[in-house]
This record gives structure tokens, C-alpha cells and sequence, in this order.
């Protein structure tokens, strides 16, 4: 872990990490993210997600997670291009405009992001079906998505590999963020950002 991350991460590691809290009258209780859609459907919008008991981050602003990364860490080591990254996204998250997505990329590398990207795709197509995911789902899921693997990326940008697929976490970023510019294409009924978080003037 880099060291300059290491006491900011500890802290928000059990909050950030946790399946989300959901108050049922007034005591609060876990309860994970669904999985989503179906990997056997050839209907639009039923791309599927294994996302059992992964943190719901796109119900957080996310140009206030990454004002609070800058706040303590800056840009220091190799956690400053996801923490702009993250910001770019945020600003997607408040605008749809794809500008940002692209943004995103750029912050993270184009040259090694896209071959990462192609590695994780592959991965996805042996994990669920080649072309799953270009069926479409709502935009909150691969948003979610890349936030967890630029968080792991600002966490512990010594170790950037995801444990599960063996992709760098870039990789994955890179899919999701494809993931959302196709789907201003060819899924626009999956957009479901938060229209309260828009600056005035957008929609």
C-alpha cells in the first residue's frame, strides 16, 4: 500500500467496503447488492452482473468521494491518475456528458488501458457470455463497477492486479467505462444517474 493512502485508507476501508446500510424503522440492517440481469436472456437490458454483496457506490456523488481523496492525498504516487479519474466520472455521474467518460481514459492511459480492457473482456466472456454485457443493464451497475476498481486502484496502487480476474484494475475501468459509452447508443432507457445531483442547465 502506498504509504501517503495508508491512514486515510484504513479508516474508510470499513465503510467504503461494506454492503450498504438500509434503515427498516429505525434500526439499520445490511443488506448486499443483487445480482442483476440474465445470462440467458437474449432480451435488451438483461445484461448480467454477479454483484451479491458489492458496495452500491453509485448512490454516492462521486466528484465529493474524489474532492475527499484530494483533500488528503493530492496526487501523490501512483493514486493520483484514479483519483482524477474519479472525478471525471463524478462529473459524468452529474452531467451524461461522454466528454468525461473519455476523460477517464485518457486519465488512466490509453495504450495500456486498452489492451488491459481487451484482457478483462475476455475474461467476461468466459465469466458470463461473449457479448453479455452489450445487452444492456442500468447505467448504475457498471458505474458502481468502476468505482470499485479505481478505489482499489487509489487504495493500493502497489498491487494493481484484481485478485479474481488477474487483470489489472485499469482493465476493468476501462470495460465499464466502454460499457457506458456504448450504452448512450444503444441503451439510453438504462440511464438511471441521479437527476438531483445535475448542474443547472443539464438534464
Amino acid at each position: 500500500m502506498s504509504e501517503p493512502l495508508a491512514p486515510f485508507t484504513a479508516s474508510i476501508d470499513r465503510h467504503l467496503m461494506a454492503a450498504p446500510l438500509v434503515p427498516t424503522g429505525s434500526v439499520p440492517r445490511v443488506v448486499p447488492t443483487g445480482n442483476v440481469g440474465d445470462i440467458n436472456s437474449t432480451a435488451k437490458g438483461s445484461g448480467a452482473r454477479y454483484n451479491a454483496g458489492k458496495p452500491a457506490l453509485e448512490l454516492i456523488p462521486l466528484r465529493l468521494m474524489a474532492k475527499s481523496y484530494t483533500s488528503f492525498v493530492g496526487s501523490v504516487g501512483g493514486a493520483g491518475e484514479a483519483v482524477r479519474a474519479l472525478d471525471s466520472l463524478g462529473q459524468w455521474q452529474e452531467t451524461g456528458d461522454p466528454r468525461h467518460l473519455y476523460s477517464v481514459l485518457r486519465e488512466l492511459g490509453l495504450d495500456s488501458g486498452w489492451r488491459e480492457c481487451a484482457a478483462a473482456f475476455d475474461y467476461g466472456r468466459r465469466k458470463y457470455a461473449e457479448w453479455n454485457w452489450a445487452k444492456g443493464m442500468a447505467w448504475s451497475v457498471p458505474l458502481a463497477c468502476a468505482v470499485r476498481h479505481l478505489l482499489a486502484l487509489i487504495h493500493d496502487a502497489d498491487n494493481p492486479l484484481d485478485p479474481e480476474s488477474g487483470v489489472h484494475h485499469r482493465g476493468h475501468v476501462f470495460c465499464n467505462v466502454v460499457m457506458l459509452l456504448q450504452y448512450t447508443y444503444t441503451y439510453l432507457e438504462g440511464d438511471d444517474r441521479p437527476r438531483c445531483l445535475a448542474p443547472a442547465g443539464y438534464v
